[in-house]
């Protein structure tokens, strides 16, 4: 993921603006992760999709080891 970030052209007209495509980033990360489970997974992709918490990668990779 880091590496990707060096690769973004994005221009921010305040600090806000970068906290808010930094906060995209990461969610769209989680996603991406939880879109390459197997099927297996489904139960736990669900619960963390309808969480209403703000999950970090971190987060949603712990949850989804513990599930196995």
């Amino acid at each position: 993921w880091e590496e990707l970030d060096y690769y973004s052209d994005d221009t921010w007209n305040c600090p806000q603006d970068q906290v808010r495509h930094v906060a995209k980033e990461w969610e769209n990360r989680v996603f991406l992760f939880l879109a390459g489970l197997n099927d297996d997974f489904e139960g736990i992709r669900s619960q963390i999709l309808n969480s209403e918490e703000g999950l970090s990668i971190e987060d949603v990779y712990f949850r989804v080891e513990a599930e196995e």
